[in-house]
């Protein structure tokens, strides 16, 4: 079965935009962290209902760390 995976990297700069993106393809760019991770846990869920496939997040830290998302309180989203 296939696995999707989706990645929210990190952004050091205070102006940049939060990128998602679905194994190496870009899905969308947001203005904060928490959208983007709004963002792919509602796309994780519809990958999951509509195809079947299990799907992750993946958030990368300030130290180029990649985490799962829920793994630690960091990545709740309200």
């Amino acid at each position: 079965m296939q696995r999707t995976t989706l990645y929210v990297p990190f952004n050091a700069s205070s102006r940049g935009q939060w990128s998602l993106r679905r194994n190496a393809e870009l899905v969308g760019q947001f203005p904060t962290r928490e959208e983007a991770l709004r963002h792919a846990l509602a796309l994780a869920a519809a990958i999951q209902a509509q195809q079947g496939q299990p799907a992750e997040i993946k958030v990368e830290d300030e130290s180029g760390l990649w985490r799962l998302a829920g793994a630690d309180a960091g990545d709740e989203v309200a």
